[in-house]
């Protein structure tokens, strides 16, 4: 279902709200970092693989993940988890 290679950011936030970074962080992975700098319009300074891998973790050990064709997201308890991919 969901490539750890292919992920080139995560985030991880209070469930039930928005996703803009308010009530989360994102990270993004290494390999990736060039790609996320384009697709975000500036240069991001977030770049954490062990976070990535975690995160990729907990979506994919979740009960209930769901694919929407460019990312991948699962709620756990309070949290929202989302992990997007290329």
């Amino acid at each position: 279902m969901l490539d750890l290679s292919k992920v080139y950011k995560v985030y991880n936030g209070r469930a039930n709200s928005c996703c803009c970074g308010c009530s989360g962080k994102y990270a993004t992975a290494t390999a990736h970092k060039e790609f996320a700098d384009k697709d975000r319009g500036y240069e991001v300074d977030d770049a954490n693989d062990v976070t990535v891998r975690k995160i990729v973790g907990k979506i994919l050990s979740a009960d209930n993940p769901v694919d929407e064709g460019d990312h991948v997201h699962a709620v756990v308890g309070k949290r929202l988890y989302v992990a997007f991919y290329n």
